[in-house]
């Protein structure tokens, strides 16, 4: 089997040595692949002052075609025991996810207010019985994680449907390249991997709130985001405000 990881904030520029370890073992990034995702600014992280909001998957987008637009990008290793290493790929993009390089490995973070979850999305040229029996062990795993019994909860209150199964699979299309011509590229991938943050806000902010969080936000992620091709429907209006 070969896997990707669906990259949608800072995991792609953030200068921690434990994230640029990562991407340098683990990925290819010379082969990352632009393409367009349903994100949007819709978590809010931080302490106190520090808090701005962040990236999370969102169902409504794909029904508005309001997408964003994020990079898959291919790990270096082939998984020739596939559930095993996918198990193992998936652990290392957790160890990613944490702020520093001394975090857990688990698939479903935090403790008892979970703030994300290793999702998993399958190519839809898998024949159902090998999708059914991967999707049935990566279940079992996010549970013994802890995981999963807030799976409903990847969602806005006035959303329909969250983001993630009771299996923990991404409810969101296979995606698509920005450039036509890696839609050969993205095909070849069986599985793509990606950390699924769970909203923790009432209503997505306005334009307004999203402006004043990537000004007071000494981290830059909104800014950073935009200069490495992370993108959302609202980025335009968000500047011109």
């Amino acid at each position: 089997m070969r896997g990707a990881i669906l990259i949608v904030g800072s995991l792609l520029w953030d200068k921690k040595k434990h994230r640029i370890a990562w991407r340098k073992n683990r990925l290819l990034l010379d082969e990352k692949i632009h393409v367009f995702a349903p994100i949007r600014y819709g978590r809010e992280s931080g302490k106190n002052d520090n808090k701005n909001y962040t990236m999370v998957f969102s169902s409504n987008l794909e029904k508005c075609k309001n997408f964003g637009t994020a990079y898959v990008v291919p790990l270096k290793n082939k998984c020739s025991k596939p559930f095993e290493d996918l198990v193992n790929e998936a652990e290392q993009l957790s160890i990613a996810e944490n702020s520093n390089e001394n975090g857990d490995n688990k698939l479903c973070k935090g403790n008892n207010s979970k703030w994300c979850t290793i999702g998993l999305l399958l190519n839809p040229k898998i024949e159902k019985e090998k999708k059914d029996s991967l999707l049935k062990k990566w279940q079992q795993k996010l549970i013994a994680d802890n995981g999963l019994k807030d799976y409903k909860e990847y969602c806005i209150n006035n959303e329909e449907e969250s983001i993630l199964s009771e299996k923990g699979e991404i409810l969101i299309n296979w995606l698509t390249s920005v450039n036509p011509n890696n839609k050969t590229k993205l095909n070849e991938f069986d599985f793509i991997l990606a950390t699924c943050t769970k909203q923790n806000i009432k209503d997505y902010p306005k334009i307004t709130e999203l402006k004043d969080s990537a000004l007071r936000d000494v981290r830059e992620y909104f800014f950073n985001n935009i200069t490495n091709g992370i993108t959302t429907f609202q980025d335009r209006e968000i500047i011109k405000q």
